[in-house]
């Protein structure tokens, strides 16, 4: 069965010291204790304990209980601190302080010596806790935030609060994230001035072994220049021949030698360029994937465009047509319509004239009740003629207003169209042009 564990890792300020990983037992009779090295007990990266000076022998303890971790000062100098707050005061024992993963331990704190004006660091750690089962025990949720303000006290606003512990804890953050980056940036400078130097290096030794065959060849013509010296049988002639032969030969190497050089140099320079051209066909491959991608979207779109034109097309033929057929309508209406009127005309006059009549039998004493009920029929005859006049041109006025209605529609449905035209002809711009 795993046992849980902790991780203490060094902050910036604190006294220097390697990576900490140690087991965490369960029953504070078994605490992992943290002190001072001693003869018995030395620093190893499985246990707590530190070549530190501000540390007491028996400085706190640590231990793991009903899922929960908890550390107490045992009775310190110089006290134990988490995120910041002290646990006791110094030589009194602290009661048990439950802590998370992510919290900041300080155990000691620095000390001055004046006469020898040395500095002595206390242990400063951000702690990991990882139970049997290997979760992080992390804090829970309501801590995150531990109340609110108002910005005024009518405002309905509500600001979250930060307590002192979680603002001591982004502080450390914070400071260790700039720790770690400025040591990255010295490493990668150090990194640069040591592949500077290995490239001066390399130049200079490829130089040296250039030199250095160099003399050998000249060592090796003047050993056969002074062999062939050294021979008295032979005649002056025959020694100068030798010896131009030897420098000839020494001349050949030399140029040979250096055709090689030359040679693999351009070699080199050749396989650099080699894989530059990979490079770039590399990135032309994926940006002509990118522009083939491109392309399939605007042909996908231009179809698209290509079908809502043609059906716009068709509706607007069809409403053409459709108006058409309305104007004949509207001109076979007109031409009823000025029929009706001048027989409405003509019907208006003689009812003029029948009205006149039965006006002048009506002033006719001698008629008597009989005047009266034609006076009335006529009446009734003259507002049914009426009526059926009329009627055709109420059904004419209809239409007018229907078509003064349907006049919006069409100018929506030609704009709709030359706005499809625009947009058809804008992709077929933006294609060409990629």
């Amino acid at each position: 069965m795993r046992c849980p564990y902790a991780i203490l890792t060094a902050c910036s300020q604190s006294h220097a010291f390697e990576e900490r990983r140690f087991t965490v037992p369960n029953s504070e009779e078994e605490a992992m204790k943290i002190g001072r090295s001693v003869a018995r007990w030395k620093p190893s990266s499985d246990n707590a304990i530190f070549d530190c000076k501000v540390l007491s022998r028996n400085h706190a303890v640590l231990w793991h209980e009903e899922g929960c971790f908890l550390l107490k000062d045992t009775k310190s100098s110089n006290g134990t601190f988490v995120n910041n707050d002290r646990l006791s005061k110094s030589a009194e024992e602290s009661s048990p302080r439950q802590i998370y993963s992510g919290d900041i331990l300080q155990f000691g704190v620095e000390i001055s010596e004046n006469a020898n004006k040395v500095t002595h660091g206390c242990i400063l750690a951000m702690i990991r806790l990882y139970d049997s089962n290997g979760e992080e025990a992390c804090p829970p949720d309501n801590m995150e935030i531990s109340g609110y303000l108002r910005a005024h006290d009518n405002d309905s606003v509500m600001f979250p609060l930060v307590d002192s512990h979680q603002l001591f804890q982004l502080q450390h953050y914070m400071r260790e994230a700039m720790y770690r980056e400025r040591a990255l940036e010295q490493k990668l400078a150090m990194l640069e001035n040591i592949l500077s130097s290995t490239e001066q290096a390399a130049e200079s030794s490829c130089q040296a072994l250039i030199s250095e065959d160099q003399l050998l060849s000249r060592i090796e013509m003047l050993e056969g220049q002074l062999a062939l010296y050294s021979k008295n049988a032979l005649s002056e002639k025959v020694k100068e021949q030798m010896n131009d032969l030897l420098v000839d030969k020494n001349k050949f190497e030399s140029l040979a030698k250096e055709s090689l050089r030359r040679a693999q140099e351009e070699r080199c320079e050749a396989l650099q360029r080699l894989a530059d051209v990979e490079r770039s066909l590399l990135n032309a491959e994926e940006e002509s994937s990118v522009l083939r991608q491109r392309v399939a979207d605007l042909e996908n779109e231009l179809t698209v465009a290509v079908d809502a034109n043609s059906s716009l097309r068709e509706h607007i033929s069809q409403l053409k047509k459709q108006l058409r057929a309305m104007e004949i309508k509207y001109g076979d209406l007109e031409e009823k319509n000025f029929s009706l009127s001048v027989l409405c005309e003509k019907s208006r006059v003689k009812d003029k004239t029948d009205l006149k009549i039965s006006d002048s039998q009506f002033l006719n004493p001698s008629q008597g009740e009989n005047g009266y009920a034609k006076l009335y029929l006529c009446d009734e005859k003259s507002q049914a003629m009426l009526e059926l006049r009329l009627t055709p041109y109420r059904s004419n006025c209809d239409f007018a207003a229907l078509l003064l209605c349907a006049l919006p529609l069409f100018s929506v449905m030609f704009i709709v169209y030359s706005l499809g035209t625009m947009v058809i002809s804008s992709v077929l711009s933006k294609i060409k042009r990629e």
